[in-house]
């Protein structure tokens, strides 16, 4: 064997050494959960952004699908999103739900809608539309943050007048 040879088998051999050497004696295992919603909604909302239940990501404020209309849990278009392509009747339940609003109040919403068969979308404190539980309605391509904020349970696209 020529010297070259045993220098660097000597060499890559001290590496190894101390690579071995200072390597963690245990180490942590990655984080294999999902971050809580609630978590992710709220660290959205004081970083003026959104998180997407759906996809798992954080978005810009105000982000909302077109032909859809977004119910946010922060103000101005922050914190938590839902969003529906249709009416929804119960958001607790069904294919579709919105899991921090179960607890967590609805503050602001986007109508980004482009069909001009519906004018608006109503929103409700109860499930099934029940009229006497109406606290809103968003005509198409407005945003805004709500005055009041709420525990809605559901929304319903409508023709008539919306306001």
């Amino acid at each position: 064997m020529t010297t070259f040879r045993k220098s660097l088998i000597a060499i890559l051999g001290a590496v190894a050494t101390v690579l071995v050497l200072s390597a963690p004696a245990s180490a942590a295992p990655a984080p294999t959960d999902k971050p809580a919603a609630a978590e992710m909604a709220l660290f959205a909302e004081q970083t003026g952004q959104v998180w997407n239940e759906e996809s798992q990501e954080l978005l810009a404020a105000w982000d909302c699908p077109s032909g859809r209309v977004c119910f946010y849990s922060g103000a101005a278009g922050t914190g938590g999103r839902c969003s529906w392509e249709g009416s929804d009747d119960n958001w607790l339940a069904g294919d579709l739900t919105c899991l921090w609003s179960r607890s967590d109040s609805v503050e602001s919403v986007r109508n980004n809608g482009n069909s001009t068969a519906f004018n608006g979308v109503r929103y409700y404190t109860g499930t099934d539309f029940n009229p006497s539980t109406s606290v809103g309605c968003i005509p198409r391509g407005a945003r805004g943050t709500l005055n009041t904020s709420r525990l809605l349970r559901s929304h319903l696209w409508v023709t008539g007048a919306c306001g």
